[in-house]
């Protein structure tokens, strides 16, 4: 009998181990289902017509944009339930903050290709806002970080060392895309699903950028901040300003220095526009490409880099770097006479906003006055 009794016990000790394993097996499973099901990547899983209802529901300035936004979607790859729920919890979709004034779907920092306002890019048109952040999306997070669910997404997109409650944010992201799918099956039935292009990179429609690329613009007058000159920073210096703001180009600092001799530039300009274009590699197009700055196509011969959407992308920083100096040097001041910051940054920036350009000459100019007094002192 104690025998029976210990078997039963052995058996009841491993029926109990066996409902443990299969629950826990049960809720991986299901949050792994939970996770993918809010993947942005897919086909539209609501229409034009949704998208234009919510949008007029809330008056936003972008209403009647629906078939911009869902087209866009289906270019990208990207389901633009997303892209209305981002809206939505970005800015009221354009209602407050500073959507209102930048057009921008996701209050995107600021781009070297757009407008800068009060640190944020500042777009033409909702369309270009829209499609702005649709390629963000997909080149950078998709596809350069492999980041395709919200949950993936948001630490980085909305980081809690901004001031972010992220677990809210994905909650609200997350509710409001099983609110839509709901609505929209209630009220229109399924989305017909359109083809996306998930599987290639997006094919980028022409945009200001590539407009005004081949546009001739009479530089600003000269100033008195020339980019030619004897170095006067040296090596060490330039790597704890990119140590001190976590550049993904940190350590380069010897780099910068043996190029501005090798051209006669001055590094610290090298650093200042490294800084304005992309807080040193930090945001915006600079995170795909590895660029210091954003540099054009067509590519040279002696470019080790590949086209991206209209600008040179890199696979390395050091030829990035190298690069940057070599063009400014041989398409600035060989070929254009261009030498002074407000003669560069005039047509460097490939935008005709006077005040985008005037913002950049100051920022530029102020952040080598802030580097020469701290390096004078050390």
């Amino acid at each position: 009998m104690k025998r029976f009794s210990k078997l039963l016990s052995i058996g009841g000790i491993c029926l109990i181990l066996h409902l443990v394993i299969s629950t826990q097996a049960h809720a991986d499973t299901l949050r792994l289902h939970q996770a993918s099901s809010y993947s942005v990547l897919g086909p539209p899983t609501v229409s034009v017509a949704l998208i234009n209802r919510v949008l007029a529901f809330y008056q936003s300035p972008a209403s009647g944009k629906g078939q911009a936004l869902f087209d866009d979607g289906v270019k990208y790859g990207v389901d633009p339930v997303y892209a209305l729920a981002f809206f939505m919890h970005e800015s009221s979709f354009g209602t407050t903050g500073v959507a209102q004034f930048t057009l921008s779907l996701g209050n995107l920092r600021c781009i070297t290709a757009y407008a800068c306002y009060h640190g944020f890019s500042s777009f033409p048109t909702w369309e270009a806002g829209f499609d702005a952040w649709y390629l963000l999306i997909r080149d950078v997070y998709v596809d350069t970080w492999h980041l395709s669910t919200v949950e993936q997404i948001i630490p980085t997109y909305a980081p809690a060392s901004d001031h972010n409650d992220v677990a809210a944010y994905i909650g609200a992201l997350e509710s409001a895309v099983d609110s839509w799918r709901s609505g929209q099956i209630a009220e229109f039935g399924p989305v017909h699903q359109v083809p996306t292009v998930s599987s290639t990179p997006p094919v980028v429609a022409s945009t200001a950028v590539t407009s005004t690329t081949g546009t001739t613009r009479t530089p600003y007058p000269a100033d008195n901040y020339s980019i030619l000159g004897k170095p006067s920073i040296d090596g060490a210096f330039i790597n704890q300003i990119l140590t001190q703001y976590h550049s993904p180009a940190a350590g380069k600092g010897p780099l910068f220095f043996e190029e501005g001799v090798k051209y006669g530039i001055d590094p610290i300009y090298a650093l200042a526009f490294f800084m304005h274009d992309s807080i040193f590699g930090t945001e915006g197009l600079s995170l795909a490409t590895h660029s210091l700055g954003p540099l054009p196509t067509p590519t040279t011969v002696m470019c080790h880099c590949q086209d991206f959407h209209g600008y040179r992308r890199y696979a390395t920083w050091d030829e990035s770097i190298s690069d940057w100096f070599q063009y400014i040097h041989d398409d600035y001041v060989k070929q254009k006479g261009l030498t002074t910051v407000s003669q560069i940054v005039s047509v460097y920036l490939r935008t005709n906003d006077t005040s985008a350009i005037r913002f950049a000459i100051k920022q530029i100019e102020r952040r080598v006055d802030l580097w020469k007094a701290q390096a004078h002192t050390h």
